[in-house]
């Protein structure tokens, strides 16, 4: 009899690891960006809008970039801002700096499987915050830098933050068109915008930090389950 408890908890344990091998789940650690040594890839980024060149929601939709492919290893998608980001014009006679915020609410950060140290998943997104420092001379924009930062949760009970710590935008409606090399534009309902809907901006994602902290014991409370249903 003992043998054959034995041989059941086995049994139960072989079920639970295998799905587990298949998928290694968040892993707590400090992960960055290639530019700054780590194997985190950095991304490109889009943010759709209803007009040519105004109208919310805004959708920000960003993908890791391989040099050739996008949304190989890491995906953020279907953050959401309903109002207009805050303007700070810090401009004189048309020449100097405007800072734009933008507040996202919502989304997720799926870490595509492969084998990466930092595991893989799908994490619900709480605020995304970007900001946005456009250079003018003479009200003509002529270079934008790009910072900003999210959080977010894992379904095993895992946090994350995601910084963006420097990005550079790369064009604009209706100014040029999308290049295919950047991610989809998505409208408010999370897919794709519909061909006469293609208006937005685009741009590059550097220096990114990952932060992932699962709590200790997550998985020992599954094991002594297990084994006090079969004493």
């Amino acid at each position: 009899m003992k043998f054959a408890k034995v041989l059941l908890i086995c049994s139960m344990i072989g079920l639970v690891i295998a799905p587990a091998l298949a998928s290694a789940g968040p892993i707590t650690g400090i992960y960055r960006s290639t530019d700054m040594g780590g194997v985190f890839l950095t991304g490109r980024a889009s943010t759709w809008r209803p007009g040519v060149n105004s109208g919310l929601p805004h959708v920000i939709h960003a993908q890791s970039w391989d040099g050739s492919t996008l949304g190989t290893q890491w995906d953020i998608s279907c953050g959401i801002e309903n109002t207009n980001f805050i303007v700070q014009d810090n401009r004189v006679a048309g020449t100097g700096t405007v800072i734009y915020t933008s507040t996202f609410q919502g989304g997720t950060l799926t870490l595509y499987a492969g084998g990466w140290p930092w595991g893989d998943g799908v994490a619900t997104l709480g605020t995304t915050t970007m900001i946005t420092t456009v250079q003018y001379y003479m009200n003509t924009p002529v270079a934008s830098v790009v910072n900003g930062n999210t959080a977010g949760t894992f379904a095993p009970g895992c946090t994350l933050t995601f910084m963006i710590g420097n990005g550079s935008g790369m064009g604009e409606t209706p100014y040029m068109s999308k290049p295919a090399t950047y991610p989809t534009f998505l409208d408010a309902t999370c897919g794709p915008a519909a061909s006469n809907l293609q208006y937005g901006t685009w741009g590059d994602v550097i220096t990114i930090t990952l932060g992932i902290y699962c709590p200790v014991g997550v998985d020992e409370s599954t094991w002594g389950a297990i084994k006090e249903l079969y004493q």
